[in-house]
């Protein structure tokens, strides 16, 4: 065995295909499991170059052009918000052996499908996505292929999937499913791989998921979960891909159909956190725990009404939907606090609604006060942050404008605006008129043209969902502000805020760098940060301007310290590169690669897994 390691490690150095080594290894070897012939492939590397990486992506739906992907995907992107319910006998994680005293008492009588969707759809949500197999392995449907489900394990003796879809159904709301490949309880399934009894647990999963997308009507989409683990194969992955095609070809895949590397499923699923974007257009849904720890975990805890209304309309603002989770209790209730802080998001959106639902993102990069979304010529601006001397100041935005009201006006009162320069100046009243956030909708002569050169904050981003604090007066420029040139350098959406942030990565070529725009009007001095991951020493690259160049050389960071050996967890830091200083005017900083080591691309890194660049001043 020690030869044929030997062997296999030298295919990936002199970068022979992928096919051409599977046919090789299997003249050499007997394969347990020809599922997990790309993954045997990469068993040689480190762990973290072994999965999520390497292999081509698992497409949502192979040969679609992007004209029928986007009508296939339109229903759902217009939704944007859905309620994501994480339910079953197990609490918080949900990630252990459920006891059978806890199934023998698991009965939810107060469970009232009927109920759960019209107050959904009195909260203002689209669609519903619900667990119907978690990591514990229990089913909460009824399966005829095991005894570890909600009929036959508990006393409750009713399927309430079933009941779910029906009432979706009756009152026109869209509905999913949420369905685990990681399995505590099943004896075939393994993390790792050469058990040789995967496949049974395979042929249960595609019967299951044949059960579900059969019984259970039309499915906005199928959101696979526990994916990060080697044994999740892109062979496994493909042939799950192909029978959900099969029987639902309508349905959208979330990316965790793969292993979350992009062009995996349909849409990008970032966790307990939204990203900065900038121009991306790639789709993207946001999951978030409002209350519980996905589960219900025994207390009332939850976020704010203003919390779930500013990630809403963050993600719609990005092009982006927004799936928030709830854990119903055991008993089968929303707890009530929930419901009565989301009722206040609910008359939001019956108001104002139409800045929302079947938008598009808006055309600004960031505005610290707020979000904007768009319908064609016509903006919607919500407002957060009201403006303390009542003029709200647009930045960048070279269009003409038209008009300018807010949306839950029903008068339609315009509001008096100027221009100076490129930037807009609505005045406001002293005291916002409505609710949480006002909205206002902002009719321009055409198609709108926005400056995004990043500008000095005007006040600090708060440290939130594991970014670090940016201070006011900083130059903040994130990854996906970026304007990448070259073939493999890509922004990545990021995994979940205590894993990985959205990235630049895939920088294995070094003709391949990113600019980012900036536009200055104060002299001022600043420290240079840039905050990356990598588990490599990278290489090194040269940070260029105003015409000073700073080098640096990529160090080895390693995983967080107490991580598990997750490809999705990284462990970013920053460094101060140097200090400079800036005079007014427009500015390009690039990011030019001087070497990448021959690792760092072997092992599928690259120079590093960049997050953001600072300026912070002195």
């Amino acid at each position: 065995m020690k030869k044929i390691s030997v062997l296999i490690g030298l295919f990936f150095f002199v970068r022979i295909t992928n096919a051409q080594v599977g046919n090789m290894v299997n003249d050499s070897i007997n394969i347990a499991d020809p599922m997990e012939k790309s993954a045997l492939l990469k068993s040689s590397l480190p762990w973290f170059a072994r999965f999520q990486v390497g292999d081509l992506p698992v497409v949502g739906f192979p040969g679609e052009t992007e004209k029928e992907k986007k009508q296939r995907m339109q229903p759902w992107v217009d939704a944007k918000y859905g309620l994501f319910l994480h339910w079953g006998p197990q609490r918080a994680g949900g990630e252990y052996v459920i006891s059978t005293d806890t199934l023998n008492a698991f009965n939810p009588e107060s469970f009232d499908a009927e109920k759960w969707v019209l107050t959904a759809k009195r909260l203002g949500f689209k669609y519903i996505v619900i667990t119907t197999k978690h990591h514990a392995g229990f089913c909460m449907y009824d399966s005829k292929y095991t005894s570890y489900d909600i009929i036959d394990a508990t006393p409750f003796g009713r399927d309430p999937i079933k009941e779910l879809s029906d009432a979706c159904a009756r009152h026109n709301m869209l509905f999913g499913i949420y369905y685990s490949v990681w399995d505590i309880h099943h004896p075939g399934y393994s993390k790792g791989l050469g058990t040789g009894n995967y496949a049974t647990y395979q042929q249960y999963m595609l019967n299951q998921i044949e059960e579900l997308l059969t019984n259970y009507g039309p499915m906005v989409c199928v959101w696979f979960d526990g994916e990060w683990v080697e044994s999740w194969t892109r062979e496994r992955a493909i042939e799950f891909r192909d029978k959900i095609r099969e029987l639902q070809p309508n349905t959208i895949l979330a990316n965790r159909i793969g292993q979350r590397r992009r062009g995996d499923g349909d849409h990008h699923s970032p966790e307990n956190f939204s990203p900065y974007v900038g121009d991306q257009d790639e789709p993207w849904e946001s999951c978030a725990k409002f209350d519980g720890s996905w589960f219900y975990n025994g207390t009332n805890k939850s976020q704010s009404a203003e919390w779930a209304l500013y990630n809403l309309c963050y993600a719609s603002s990005r092009g982006g939907n927004f799936l928030m989770n709830l854990g119903p209790t055991p008993e089968g209730k929303f707890l009530e606090s929930s419901i009565e802080k989301l009722g206040h998001v609910g008359a939001w959106l019956k108001a104002n609604g139409e800045s929302i639902y079947g938008t598009e993102k808006g055309p600004h990069y960031l505005l610290e006060w707020g979000t904007c979304t768009r319908k064609g010529t016509t903006l919607y601006y919500q407002v957060f942050d009201w403006p303390k001397n009542g003029e709200l100041l647009i930045p960048g935005l070279k269009t003409k404008v038209k008009s300018a009201t807010f949306l839950a006006d029903k008068k339609g009162n315009p509001l008096e605006m100027r221009r100076a320069g490129d930037d807009v100046i609505v005045n406001l009243p002293s005291v916002p008129p409505y609710e949480i956030a006002n909205v206002i909708k902002m009719k321009l002569a055409g198609i709108p043209v926005v400056d995004n050169s990043a500008k000095a904050l005007k006040k600090e981003i708060a440290k939130k969902e594991s970014m670090r604090e940016i201070p006011e007066g900083s130059y903040f420029l994130p990854a996906g502000f970026a304007k990448i040139h070259g073939e493999k350098l890509h922004f990545y959406y990021g995994t979940g805020a205590g894993a990985q942030r959205e990235n630049l990565k895939g920088w294995t070529e070094e003709s391949d760098w990113a600019e980012w725009d900036l536009l200055v009007k104060e002299n001022g001095t600043y420290n240079v940060e840039i905050t990356y991951a990598s588990l490599v020493d990278g290489g090194s690259f040269e940070l260029t301007l105003a015409g000073q160049t700073y080098e640096h050389a990529v160090q080895n960071i390693g995983k967080k310290p107490r991580a598990k050996n997750s490809p999705l967890s990284v462990n970013y830091k920053t460094f101060v590169l140097g200090e400079m200083q800036l005079k007014p005017g427009r500015y390009q900083l690039t990011i030019k690669p001087k070497k990448i080591n021959e690792e760092a691309i072997n092992w599928h890194q690259g120079l590093m897994i960049l997050r953001d660049l600072t300026l912070v001043p002195n």
